[in-house]
């Protein structure tokens, strides 16, 4: 099997001719392996390094069967100008940092989002949300009645994927699942009071960011995308199973229906805490569930996972990239995958994964334990 073929017959519940090696990863990783060190404006897509084919060629050097989760734009989640929509904004530049403030007007009122554009590597950026868009209830009206059609993910860059994986692997743009967006927008404190100091409030938000959403993830899918991975990272075992089944999961089961519907697969991405929820991932509908995260990094205990998920969900994850890939010796990284891979093979239904993207500076000797390990008893 190819690894186009290897992959979808994992997602289709089929079994392929061994375990699939899908860590996630993102760009960084190959700007790392190529030399390229991104500017902070150019980091999705630089004119002058195709990242998207060399994310290809990253996977293809270490055996991956590729997983390309590029697309998504973080400053993307607030619109350009547009009729009723008067779009400001001020950058303060440092060399690696930005601070931007972003104003919008409009005839019923203001809006304001300041964000922060952080180097923390010569190959990744990051980014964090300072000043939340929606403050209040009244924020909230003047966006949903005014705000332009979502555009937070490149198509353009969705088919380019597409193209460049082939026979190589999936396109699998990597976005947001519907409590995270709504956490693009509204800081996770109030967000996690909102259910119980107006529930109708936000109920009528989460509403409106699925529909918000929809178009916008049937262009992504009509594009070429075969997966789509949503996070789930920020209603993790912190909120508890009651307040994930009574405000968070329906909402998640109808975007991934959605998704499904438009007739691609979903993968679920919650790199953290979820020890005391993932049994009620069995009713949310994705196809797979990533990153079963061990201690310290997160509190998922394997054999738990593997007695209380229904086995017809694909299972990701479960290496440690944080600590354990970088530090280890290779003969440590292939026992810790021998024992893996010999747990879970007679159930199936799996891939080999990091718990996240690999960090700068992950041995190179390293990862290719992981795979050489991976091939050797992923086996069926």
């Amino acid at each position: 099997m190819n690894s186009r073929e290897r992959l979808l017959a994992t997602l289709r519940r089929e079994k392929p001719d061994r375990i699939a090696i899908a860590p996630f990863v993102y760009i960084n990783n190959a700007y790392e392996l190529f030399g390229y060190e991104p500017t902070i404006e150019n980091f999705y897509d630089p004119q002058d390094f195709d990242i998207v084919t060399k994310f290809v060629d990253y996977c293809e050097h270490y055996g991956f069967d590729c997983m390309h989760p590029h697309g998504l734009i973080w400053e993307g989640y607030v619109r350009d100008s547009g009729e009723n929509w008067d779009v400001t904004i001020t950058d303060e530049d440092t060399q690696d940092n930005k601070r931007r403030i972003t104003t919008v007007k409009t005839p019923q009122g203001s809006l304001r989002q300041i964000a922060n554009f952080r180097r923390n590597g010569p190959h990744m950026i990051v980014y964090a949300i300072e000043e939340y868009l929606l403050k209040t209830k009244a924020d909230f009206e003047i966006f949903s009645r005014y705000t332009p059609p979502a555009n937070y993910i490149d198509r353009q860059l969705v088919t380019r994927m597409r193209s460049a994986v082939g026979d190589k692997g999936l396109a699998c743009p990597a976005t947001y699942g519907a409590f995270n967006t709504l956490n693009m927008f509204r800081k996770l404190d109030l967000l996690l009071m909102d259910p119980y100091t107006d529930e109708g409030f936000y109920r009528a938000m989460m509403d409106f960011f699925l529909a918000w959403n929809r178009p916008l993830l049937r262009a992504v899918i009509d594009a070429g995308a075969d997966a789509v991975e949503i996070g789930g990272n920020m209603a993790t075992s912190m909120v508890g199973p009651c307040f994930f089944s009574e405000f968070v999961l329906e909402y998640e089961k109808r975007m991934i229906d959605d998704i499904h519907e438009a007739g691609a697969f979903v993968v679920y991405h919650n790199c953290g805490d979820a020890g005391k929820i993932m049994h009620l991932y069995n009713d949310v509908g994705m196809d797979v569930w990533g990153y079963l995260t061990p201690p310290p990094f997160g509190d998922v205990d394997l054999d738990e996972a593997l007695r209380v998920i229904r086995p017809d969900m694909v299972l990701r994850g479960n290496i440690d990239q944080v600590e354990f890939l970088r530090r280890a010796s290779p003969k440590e990284i292939t026992n810790k995958v021998r024992d893996l891979m010999l747990k879970v093979k007679p159930r199936g239904n799996w891939m080999l994964s990091t718990t996240d993207f690999f960090f700068d500076g992950t041995p190179e000797e390293n990862i290719r334990a992981f795979v050489a390990a991976g091939k050797k008893y992923g086996d069926y």
